[in-house]
């Protein structure tokens, strides 16, 4: 048989010329018909499921007779509803199906549930021993006409012998936080205004403020805040808290804030400055942990531990210690027969910032006496630098995420079938697979032309 191919002719450069052809032909269909399938959901909740009923009995079928949601179902998912019940085996069985009313995407959706299997039914045949209390979730499937469609709305019930409940809504937590103005420490009957901070804001309710298990009073919460102004605390050293009481605790939470220590001072006094080097309290000695005493206005260090000498105070007084500045607590002293209380132990905070601080030694009793130790935490805050001193910074953010997921979601058919679900299909991402495929599609067959063409421009190819 005579060979047509001119006398030039690579061998196999027409199987080659037809396999690029072929692929980018392929290619081209895939991601037709990629591009033109309906864009797959992963499974995720769509809101709120309710029943017109909060309690009935298991054994009751159907055991929710009517449903109801707050959002509507997708429009490609709103063929037919689906009542179902997760299994503590895993997955979900089928409790009852409607298509009555469908297509259900003008929401909120309320829907009549007919004759299908009870819950009991469902639990005993993934529990067939015991007894079946605990908390459920029942999920509504808005289905499409093949009994496909991954999103739900939800709702807990709590099964208690042959009856159950919709399960209540935790409360939501709070948080409540305390600022005393002026900070610290005031005079005997100076005005301290107490502030409380609610969190979330809208959280209803009132504030107590309590001086140790003293109330002081208490205060309606006003877009997360309450405030209680008093001159009533008494010379010496105070712990101040916020509690904070919901008018509705199936709604929030109570709370209390941390204990804040504050000292009033005797009438004309006021904590002093940081003292002169040479103006030693002669009622106050202070040494290090070996005895050795320490200078007027020390720098200590934070966990640093120093032992403590006050005099003045009544026989066998109860002495309270404060540090100003600090919400560390730290246990009361007791003075001797000479009115002495004697190297008491105290230990820095540690972390503690930098700045002056005061250890204040207060009798527990009306205008008690007060002795104050003045110490300071790392250097003096030095001069702003100026601006040839300064130095440029740079920086940069670099971020990115990825995400996917790979799964499926099927639905089953008949009473006696359940059905179950994944977590998102391969489908799920067919936008950005139908442009790549297209892409590539798009590419081969550009090269495969331009082969053709410089092919039959070369003699190669004849056709």
């Amino acid at each position: 048989m005579r060979n047509t191919a001119p006398p030039n002719a690579r061998p196999g450069t027409s199987a080659v010329t037809a396999l690029l052809l072929c692929c980018s032909l392929l290619l081209a269909a895939a991601a037709v018909v990629v591009g033109l399938a309906p864009q797959a959901r992963a499974e995720g909740e769509l809101g709120e499921l309710t029943f017109t009923t909060t309690t009935g009995r298991i054994a009751d079928n159907p055991t929710f007779p009517k449903v109801a949601t707050d959002a509507a179902c997708p429009v490609d998912f709103a063929a037919q509803l689906q009542v179902s019940v997760v299994v503590p085996s895993g997955g979900t069985a089928l409790l009852g199906r409607t298509t009555a009313g469908a297509p259900y995407d003008q929401g909120p959706v309320t829907a009549d549930v007919p004759t299908g299997t009870s819950l009991e039914a469902r639990l005993r045949a993934a529990i067939p021993e015991g007894p079946l209390d605990g908390t459920y979730e029942i999920r509504l499937f808005c289905r499409n006409a093949t009994n496909f469609g991954p999103e739900f709305f939800t709702t807990q019930v709590q099964v208690t012998g042959d009856s159950w409940a919709v399960k209540a809504a935790a409360a939501t937590p709070t948080t409540t936080s305390l600022t005393a103005t002026p900070a610290g420490t005031a005079p005997v009957g100076a005005e301290v205004a107490l502030k409380a901070a609610v969190t979330p804001g809208d959280a209803a309710g009132k504030v107590t403020f309590l001086d140790g298990t003293t109330v002081l009073g208490a205060v309606d919460v006003a877009t997360g805040g309450a405030e209680l102004k008093t001159s009533a605390l008494t010379a010496g050293a105070h712990t101040l808290t916020a509690k904070f009481a919901p008018t509705d605790p199936a709604a929030f939470d109570p709370s209390e804030s941390q204990a804040a220590n504050y000292t009033i001072t005797e009438a004309g006094s006021s904590p002093p400055p940081d003292p002169d080097p040479t103006d030693e309290p002669s009622d106050l000695d202070v040494t290090d942990e070996e005895g050795t005493p320490l200078d007027v206005n020390p720098t200590l260090t934070a966990g640093q531990k120093v032992l403590v000498t006050a005099r003045g105070y009544s026989k066998d007084a109860k002495v309270k210690v404060v540090l100003t500045g600090s919400e560390e607590t730290y246990p009361d002293a007791t003075a001797d027969a000479e009115g002495t209380v004697a190297d008491y132990e105290f230990t820095v905070p540690d972390p503690l910032a930098d700045g002056s601080y005061t250890l204040t030694l207060t009798e527990d009793k009306a205008e008690g006496h007060l002795v104050e130790f003045v110490f300071s935490i790392g250097d003096a805050p030095g001069p702003d630098p100026s601006p040839s001193d300064s130095q440029g910074a740079d920086g940069g953010v670099d971020g990115g995420s990825t995400g996917g997921s790979d799964g499926g979601a099927t639905g089953g058919s008949g009473d006696s079938g359940g059905d179950g679900g994944g977590t998102g299909g391969p489908l799920a991402s067919t936008g950005n697979s139908a442009l790549t495929l297209g892409l590539a599609a798009l590419s081969l067959c550009g090269l495969g032309a331009l082969f053709v063409v410089r092919a039959r421009r070369g003699g190669l190819l004849k056709f």
